[in-house]
């Protein structure tokens, strides 16, 4: 059976989960790399959890960048893996680079003393991923190729066009010449030539240094860094070549008089691959990327997850799940999952403050007894399973602050049986969905980064940012009065989250359906933290089960309307605070697990 999609693969495996848990499973998982899954036990939390972990691994899904790429052509070569980078030709970046404009026959003189020479270029592109490197030397032993072998393999490399653009920079006006100072050296005495300093790139639209960009290889993403360097050349000069070595080591100064560097003009030409495929059975092998770790009652530290130093065998005792980070450092093309079953049997703030706080800033991790460190990669995302019964500890404010928390209901034997089986119809971009390492870097925009995106979206001819900050507003003024209140992490990762579901929704100009992705923030971000009783959090409930109805201005008691989707703004919220309600009034306590 050929699967395209997790909901088909799931299906193959024999399970069905609502839809829409899925796609606010996989959006939250691109907003931030920790998720919450809490529901009965049996409900499928950790199944799912796992099921994903393994079906990104698989090899069954190919992935669309999110970004335009353009098509240049490399080598496989020795150097190619062992120096991680190439040297490309340029040829291939004369479209929408001034290679030519750039490349410049030349009048000089160095301190007085008259030459001919010439300005040309080189390209270089350094990739990251050791993955990549791995399959170029595979390529390369399975074609004989060795250190001084001559034999090159052609191939395609894929540059995204938002890195090659970084390269392009604001040039000073040249006038008449250009004045420069270099160095005496060997390279200059005998060969005739100087990489250009710093000083050149103020007159060049190349940027000096290098930039970054994204790399897509027989399907491998990579992190890569481009670069355009610049050399002077000049013809054999005895005189300039005599005073070069007399003067070893100083600098001299240089006027160029340049002939045909003309690059004000320039108009890139685009030329777009419109689809490549990332193949994830080369981003690291298709072995599992994940481990279940069930947490004890009796964790009261972190060393259960990231180990110890023993002093007895003098060496570090690691853990599976210590392993697992490390391997994800190494690999960091392809997603690992550490998923933590029934995480909340302990106190998670005992075992996992240190965890919450490499999340949130990005630092590292000590280790107990060893002088080094933990660094969380990028790629690691953790998946923390709750069960709603007497014997779990319920989540700090603070915990739930931190992560997305996702709901689990009981699934009808119906819907499972029948109903629940129909065939894969999501409406957004499936692959864009089930891709977690796409967009990865959505925990990075900032409140004016997001803004810039939702201000451009309409919704019934308005701004979508000024409707999310008046919607916002209007929760966080209701919760205010009860000590529940939330602040910027809150807003911003909501925020983050409208942007990925506005993505996966394929970014319409204007989006009417925005209403559905606000409603899962507004219980998977504000609604887990509430708790309380009667007394202290009725009212709350009530105004907020309010706001989530199309009436606002009615003061409905929750626990005596009938609700239907046609009724509310917010259904599953609706839903959600109406349960509550009645649970309060019975039992005179609750929170959002019961």
């Amino acid at each position: 059976m050929e699967v395209n999609s997790f909901y088909n693969y799931l299906i193959s495996e024999g399970y069905c989960f609502d839809k829409e848990l899925i796609e606010n499973y996989l959006l939250s998982l691109k907003v931030k790399p920790f998720v919450i899954l809490t529901g009965n036990s049996g409900t499928g939390k950790t199944k799912l959890s796992q099921l994903f972990a393994k079906f990104t691994n698989s090899g069954l899904i190919s992935l669309k960048p999110e970004e335009d790429y353009v098509k240049v052509k490399g080598n496989v070569n020795y150097s190619s893996w062992n120096s991680m980078g190439w040297t490309l030709e340029k040829n291939y970046f004369r479209g929408f680079l001034p290679i030519k404009e750039c490349e410049s026959k030349c009048e000089l003189v160095v301190d007085g003393i008259p030459a001919k020479g010439g300005i040309g270029l080189t390209i270089q592109l350094d990739y990251t991923n050791p993955v990549l490197m791995d399959h170029l030397k595979n390529l390369c032993d399975e074609l004989g190729i060795k250190k001084f072998s001559q034999k090159e393999y052609p191939i395609d490399i894929f540059i995204n066009v938002e890195g090659i653009k970084k390269i392009m920079d604001d040039a000073l006006p040249i006038d008449d010449s250009i004045y420069l100072t270099q160095n005496s050296n060997k390279s200059a005495q005998e060969d005739r030539q100087w990489n250009m300093d710093h000083d050149f790139f103020k007159y060049s639209p190349f940027r000096k240094g290098k930039v970054d960009c994204k790399i897509i290889v027989d399907g491998i993403l990579s992190d890569a860094k481009l670069r355009v360097l610049s050399k002077l050349t000049f013809s054999k000069n005895e005189r300039l070549q005599t005073y070069l070595k007399e003067h070893d080591g100083e600098k001299v100064n240089i006027k160029l008089n340049l002939v045909d560097f003309n690059f004000e003009e320039f108009e890139p030409e685009w030329d777009i691959v419109d689809s490549i495929s990332i193949r994830s059975d080369l981003t690291g092998g298709s072995e599992d990327k994940y481990i279940i770790v069930p947490v004890g009652a009796n964790w009261t530290d972190n060393t259960n997850i990231v180990g110890y130093y023993n002093v007895i065998t003098e060496d570090y005792q690691s853990t599976p799940a210590y392993d697992l980070i490390e391997d994800a450092q190494i690999n960091m093309g392809c997603p690992y999952f550490l998923i933590l079953d029934e995480m909340n049997l302990s106190h998670v703030e005992r075992y996992f403050a240190d965890f919450l706080s490499a999340i949130e800033s990005g630092e590292e991790i000590p280790l107990y007894g060893e002088d080094k460190t933990l660094t969380l990669p990028n790629n690691l995302f953790t998946i923390g399973t709750v069960n709603v019964d007497e014997t779990t500890y319920m989540f700090s404010p603070k915990v739930l602050d931190r992560a997305n928390t996702i709901e689990f209901d009981t699934l009808s034997a119906w819907d499972y049986m029948v109903s629940g089986l129909d065939g894969d119809d999501f409406k957004g971009n499936i692959e864009y969905l089930q891709s977690p390492l796409v967009d990865s870097n959505i925990s990075e925009l900032n409140i004016q980064d997001l803004k810039d995106i939702l201000s451009e979206i309409t919704y019934n001819n308005d701004s979508l940012w000024d409707t999310l900050a008046m919607e916002l507003t209007i929760f966080q003024e209701t919760l205010k009065g009860s000590s529940f209140d939330f602040g910027f992490r809150v807003i911003n990762e909501i925020l983050r989250f409208m942007v990925v579901a506005w993505r996966y929704e394929n970014s319409p100009d204007e989006w009417d359906n925005w209403e559905r992705y606000f409603d899962a923030q507004i219980k998977q971000k504000i609604l887990p933290k509430l708790h309380g009783s009667e007394k202290a959090i009725g009212n709350v409930l009530t105004k907020l089960f309010n706001l989530c109805l199309e009436e606002r201005n009615n003061n409905e008691n929750p626990k005596n309307i009938d609700i239907n989707k046609e009724d509310c703004r917010y259904y599953t919220s609706a839903v959600k605070l109406q349960n509550m309600s009645k649970v309060l009034s019975d039992q005179r306590y609750v929170s959002f697990i019961n």
